[in-house]
Order: structure tokens, then sequence, then C-alpha cells
């Protein structure tokens, strides 16, 4: 054999063999398909879930991942995916006389078909029983008949009363099925107009209702009360009704009581309420009692009403008075009425002005409700009455408040009105109501007086160096301010730059008081008291255009208006 004979030769034997080895591979691989049996039971219809209903059977193998394609009713029927099982998933689709037959249709993976499942209800005897509904007079015997239950179908019947409202009014013969009173005196109209049973027998799908209806009978009679209340009720407060078991037209009256005048009943209701509180004082009445008379037309009776009271902490509150400075912000605490007693809680009854107060009701306490009404301008004494009540008993007290006069800006006093204050209110400037001349100098042309000051608080001392450099002639602004006498004060001086910005700025607030007051009103521009140089000073325009500013040059020799400031207390 040649070289290229003998490689031929070779590749023809590895491609057989290779061939040969895949064959006999693919031939050892393959699963053995196997057989599923059709399964058909006869079961008795309401089974219970999860009962065995049968397992599917399997030939040549074993099948693997039972599984249920379908079935009819839906929902009726599960299967161990292991061990092909079937067991009842729904028990209510197993009913006869809605589904005598549910079939299903099984499949395994390995299966070479789906089998098909059968399952043939057998139809039970069932007995179904008819609610029972009488209506009967109250107060019949015991033993006497109240009806029958009425069945259907055919069965072990073995009647029994599973449940009753109220308990053991009735019994019933377990083989006919009758009922009858087991207890005469629950059947009363007045106190069990309707008597409820539950009844169940052997082959019944379902307990049955029994209702028995009472007839309201002429009868009646009446009863004593007796009750307790806390003592200090209010006036008319009902304490008690007179009870009477009957049916009729009744009347009430009361024939006697002690003490005298305590109570009062109602004729139609026999409801009975306070008359005077007074008398229900636990330390002076601590029982209270009425003989009342009971008529229907025809027959009475009389019974006792007994009224125990019980001893209570009693409230108390005394009149209040408290005192806040004019201004507060809303929500802030004034104080607090005083009173005594338990569980205590408060409400405004009445308050001058109105809707200043508001009150936390627990605690008493009283709180700004409106600011602006706090002013001791217009409202320098303000009032709240307050009821006080434990629940059972009030009191009522005032609460006087006092105002307490704080300066203000734009209040009159102090010989001007107020156009600054610091923050702690107890220091501040006013301002003249006239002018003290509408065209003077500011003089002392040439002259370095140091008066340079021009924050607020320094007008005073500009005014003193201007005059104690020897600025002090006559019709000057610094001259008409220092010897000023004007409403009982004599310490008048000539306002600093910042000092009159500050005027300029409080203008709404000020202007109309000094008006109101007889003052007069500003002009379109004033000297201060700030110096600049020796030949210039600083003066601020009140109208017109640059209205508030202040210019920090005007020649002394010029002329402005003039207007004093004081300070109520010293810098």
């Amino acid at each position: 054999m040649n070289r290229k004979n003998k490689l031929s030769y070779l590749l023809i034997l590895t491609v057989l063999l290779i061939t040969s080895g895949c064959s006999n591979d693919d031939n050892g691989a393959g699963n053995t398909e196997v057989s599923l049996q059709d399964l058909q039971v006869a079961l008795d219809e309401n089974p219970s879930d999860g009962q065995a209903i049968g397992t599917i059977q399997v030939t040549d193998g074993t099948a693997m991942n039972f599984s249920i394609n379908s079935q009819s009713p839906s929902g009726a029927m599960s299967i161990n995916s292991s061990s092909g099982e079937l067991t009842v998933a729904d028990a209510s689709l197993f009913d006869f006389e809605t589904n005598p037959t549910l079939t299903a249709t099984v499949h395994a993976e390995n299966a070479e078909s789906p089998v098909t499942v059968t399952i043939n209800l057998n139809n039970l005897n069932e007995v179904t029983a008819q609610s029972l509904e009488v209506t009967i007079d109250e107060n019949p015997s015991n033993g006497q008949s109240l009806g029958v239950l009425q069945t259907n179908g055919s069965g072990n019947l073995n009647f029994n009363i599973d449940s009753q409202t109220p308990a053991g009014a009735m019994s019933i013969d377990s083989a006919t099925g009758e009922l009858t009173v087991a207890d005469a005196s629950l059947f009363d109209f007045e106190t069990n107009p309707t008597l409820l049973a539950s009844v169940s027998f052997d082959d019944a799908i379902n307990p049955v209702t029994v209702t028995i209806n009472l007839n309201d009978v002429v009868e009646w009679n009446a009863q004593d009360l007796t009750t307790d209340i806390d003592e200090n009720p209010t006036d008319g407060q009902v304490v008690g009704t007179i009870q009477v078991n009957g049916s009729g037209a009744f009347s009430f009256s009361i024939t006697s009581q002690t003490p005298a005048g305590a109570l009062s009943v109602d004729a139609s209701t026999g409801e009975l309420s306070v008359v005077d509180p007074n008398l229900f004082d636990y330390e002076t009445n601590p029982i209270i009692t009425a003989t009342i008379l009971v008529d229907d037309g025809a027959n009475t009776a009389t019974v006792t009403a007994t009224i125990n009271l019980n001893d209570v902490d009693e409230v108390s509150a005394q009149n209040t008075n408290l005192t806040i400075d004019e201004n507060p912000s809303n929500g802030d605490v004034i104080g607090a009425l005083q009173a005594s007693g338990s569980n205590l809680t408060y409400a405004i009854t009445f308050q001058n002005p109105a809707g200043a107060f508001s009150i936390d009701q627990n605690t008493g306490e009283l709180s700004v409700a409106d600011e602006s009404l706090f002013d001791f301008e217009t409202n320098p004494n303000m009032l709240a009455t307050i009821s006080v009540s434990n629940g059972m008993q009030s009191v009522s007290a005032n609460a006087f408040v006092a105002l307490n006069d704080v300066n203000e800006i734009g209040e009159y006093k102090f010989g001007g009105v107020i156009f600054w204050m610091n923050p702690t209110g107890d220091e501040g400037l006013v301002i003249a109501i006239t002018n003290q001349s509408s065209s003077s100098t500011w003089g002392c042309s040439g002259v370095l007086t140091g008066s340079a000051g021009a924050t607020i608080g320094t007008g005073e001392t500009n005014t003193t160096a201007i005059i104690s450099a020897g600025c002090a002639t006559s019709g000057t602004a610094a001259e008409l301010v220092s010897n000023l006498s004007l409403n009982g004060y004599d310490d008048w001086f000539l306002p600093s730059s910042d000092e009159w910005i500050e005027v300029y700025n409080n203008l709404s607030i000020i202007q109309p008081v000094i008006l109101s007051n007889g003052g007069e009103d500003f002009l379109i521009s004033y000297w201060s008291s700030t110096e600049n140089d020796a030949y210039n000073a600083e003066f601020i325009v009140f109208s017109g255009p640059g209205a508030g500013t202040i210019y920090s040059f005007l020649n002394k020799t010029s002329s402005a208006a003039t207007r004093a400031i004081r300070a109520w207390t010293d810098f």
C-alpha cells in the first residue's frame, strides 16, 4: 500500500470509530417513557379539605413531576407532584347537587400522554329545616308550646339548641323539634321583647334560627328609686326617673319630701330634678327623700325616691388683682385666677374690653389675646369674669387687670412728645411741640466750638459746648433753646444730627400728637447742634426734595428753623 492510500485508509477508519462512539452514547443517555393509567373513583359528597381521593398509577417506570393540566370545576383538586396522589383542594365544590361528577387531566413530564381523572360523587342524605318565627303574649306558662321546626329530607334529626338569648328560656324535643317554654320569667316584654335561639340537628346542612316575638300585655308596677349624686348640683339637674314596668299612661306626683322644696317630678315621665340646689348640701342634708304617687287612672302605687349625696371637694374662687405693663405681646402671661378645688376647669364668661384675654382651661392662667387693647391711655383697667368648675359645681370670680403706664414713642409727656427711647424704656428724648424760631442763624461763625457729636445722646453736650464757647448771641439757635422754659422744663437743647434723624423717622407718630395738643407743625429745615468746622454746621431737611436728609455743610450765618428737645433722664 502506497503512502497516499495508507493515509486515506486511516482517515476512513477514524471517521467510522467516531460515528460508532456517538451512536452508542445516544442509545445509553435516553429516558424511558412511562405510561399513566386513567383514574376513576366514587366519593361521598361533602368531603373535607385535604382528604385523599386516589393516586395515579404508573406502568413501565417511574413518573416524574405530576401536574394537573385542567380540571372541572376549577380549583377542586390538587396533586402531589412526586407521588401523584390527588387530594381535595376545595371541599365546597364536592357537592352532588352542584357537581355530581368532577374531572381532571393529569400529566407527568416523562409520560407518553396525559390521563383523565373522573370523580363520581355519591349523593348523601341531607336534611334542611325552616327558620321558625312566632309571636306570643308575654308571661306564658312553663311548658307552653312555641312551635315545631319543619324539616325537608330524610335522615337523622336529634334536635339540639346550640345557643339562645336569654339563656335557659326555651327547651326542644330532640325527636320532634317542638319548642316549649323552659323559664316563663324570661318571657317578659319589658325585658326581652324578642327571644332568639339557634337549633341544629344531626343531618342538617346549617343550623336554623328561632325567633319568638312577645306581645306587650297590660301590666305594671313601679319601683323605688335610690341613687347617689354629688352635692351642689345645678338648678334643674336631673337626678333620676321613677321606673314603671308595664304599659299605659301614667301620672306622677310628689306627696311629701324631706327637706321640703328640694325636688320636682315631671308629671308625665316621672323624671326627678333639682328645684333648690342649696338644699343639696352634704353637710346639711346628706340624704334627701320623696314619696311619689303613680297613677294610671285605674290603679295607684306609691314609691320612695332616696337621693344620697356624695361629699365632694367644693370649688371656691376669689377676685384677683393682676398688674401688667401696657403694650405686651400676644400670648404673654398676665397671671392666674386664685381658686381652690380638684379637677378644675376655667372659662371666661365676660371680659372688658371684649377679646382682650384668653385663658388656659386647665390652669386658669390668663394671657394676652389682643395686644392692641392693652393700651394704658385707652384701657388703664381691664376685667375678666371667669367661671371655675369641677364638673359638678361652678363658681365665678373676677380678675381685675391694671395696666402700668409705659413710656411710648408718640406720648405727650415730660414737656414734649417722645420720639426716642432706649430698649429698656428708662431713658429717652422728647421734642417741643412748638418751633422756637422759623429763621435763625447757628452763630459763632469762625469759631470752632467742639460740638462735633452726631449720635443720639450728644445734643445736650453739643449745646453746652456751643454756649461755653461764648456763642450765646441773642436769636441764635443754641441761645434760643438754652434759655427756653416750656411746660415746666428749662433743660432744653439743640438736637444732634442723629437725634433729628430719629425725629424724622417717627414723624408719622409724633406729628399728629403735636398737632392734637395745640402744637406747631414742622417747617422745611432745622439746625442741628452738630458742628462741621468753624464756619459750617449740619442741618436737616423736613420737606421737599431731600426730606429726611442731614446735610453736612451750611454756613453758620445762614438761616434755618430752630426746635428744642430734652431728655427725661441724664445720659
